[in-house]
């Protein structure tokens, strides 16, 4: 996920919680029949799923792996590459090949580790 998309996720976090909060407002302030409410209560449903699984994706952290110019590695713990490569080039100064970040897998960590036997 990229910085923008993560933005975007957010934001539609936002918008849905409001949505809500109108919905129960509005039902609330007049007795719709209860068809209307069924239908508002779904809408409401499918709302809170698709805000729970953007929470889960936009607070999600991963270990990005990346290479130092000249030899070497290290992993830095972040929500998108851009923030990772952010966080490295803060403790690293210019020694990060920004070009190297990628997303952690077991099979490329060991492959990794395996370098200090």
């Amino acid at each position: 996920m990229t910085q923008a998309q993560r933005e975007i996720g957010i934001e539609r976090v936002a918008t849905l919680e409001n949505r809500n909060a109108e919905l129960m407002a509005l039902i609330s302030r007049y007795e719709p029949s209860t068809v209307m409410e069924e239908v508002l209560n779904e809408i409401m449903a499918e709302n809170e799923t698709t805000i729970e699984l953007l929470q889960k994706a936009t607070s999600a952290k991963y270990e990005f792996l990346f290479n130092f110019i000249g030899g070497g590695w290290n992993s830095e713990w972040a929500h998108t590459k851009e923030e990772a490569q952010s966080i490295a080039v803060g403790k690293y100064i210019n020694q990060v090949d920004l070009k190297s970040f990628r997303v952690s897998t077991p099979a490329d960590y060991n492959n990794l580790l395996s370098s200090f036997y």
